[in-house]
């Protein structure tokens, strides 16, 4: 046998052999899962990763996780073709389609609870490798918003109308204005009810009708167990 049609036999070999072995996969693969005792549909959400702890920037990758289930209280998702580092998931439903996690969403993320700024755990993603990730508990996100308006009586004297888009508590209610104007309104202490109007009448203020400009309004609250901080700022003409 020569060496050149052994070479031949040894380079065919090498490409059968190569051919026969299936490329290894290097990516994340896990379950969506809505928490028990919640209602919603986890199918068919937006699975990103991201390379900061605190969820900012664009996401690196986005799956859609499964919309074929029967179960729409579990959904799994795939990535393929991921870089080996470390990744933080988000797993989120838009329901309202506005491209961002907020107000009644169904969102969670690896190794922990979603808030606002928390990442979760790290997924460490190795080559070679589909790392599984397990379930990815879904939770309905609750966030706190506060919207305000004001009126000006004849005289020129200023009032604030707020409400809430979900019940709380507030314990401390006050507001920042132009020229360093600051005050409290302890009489707004108290529970607060969904989308219900509340007023604040600081017309009296220094004696006398209040600036225009760009006013803040700070509330805080205790909601869902916890205190939560909510601020909402207007222009008053």
């Amino acid at each position: 046998m020569t060496y050149r049609r052994l070479f031949v036999i040894l380079c065919v070999t090498l490409m059968a052999f190569t051919l026969s072995c299936p490329k290894k996969i290097t990516g994340i693969k896990g379950t969506l899962i809505l928490q028990t005792g919640q209602a919603g549909d986890v199918r068919n959400s937006r699975v990103q990763l991201f390379v900061s702890s605190d969820l900012t920037g664009n996401p690196v990758k986005e799956v859609a996780s499964d919309a074929t289930g029967v179960d729409q209280t579990k959904s799994k998702f795939e990535f393929e073709d991921v870089l080996p580092q470390y990744y933080y998931l988000l797993a989120w439903k838009d329901l309202n389609g506005n491209g961002k996690v907020d107000h009644l969403d169904i969102v969670g993320v690896h190794g922990g609870k979603y808030k606002p700024g928390y990442g979760g755990t790290q997924i460490t993603v190795t080559e070679g490798k589909m790392t599984d990730v397990g379930e990815i508990v879904m939770y309905i996100y609750k966030e706190l918003l506060m919207t305000v308006r004001t009126e000006r009586d004849a005289n020129g004297f200023l009032s604030f109308i707020y409400k809430f888009n979900d019940d709380c508590v507030v314990t401390s209610w006050s507001f920042t204005g132009p020229g360093g104007i600051q005050a409290s309104d302890p009489d707004q202490n108290g529970s607060k009810t969904a989308n219900t109007e509340y007023r604040s009448e600081w017309w009296a203020y220094n004696n006398g009708p209040m600036p225009s400009g760009n006013y803040t309004i700070t509330a805080v609250t205790t909601y869902e167990g916890a205190s939560v901080t909510v601020t909402a700022t207007i222009n008053v003409p």
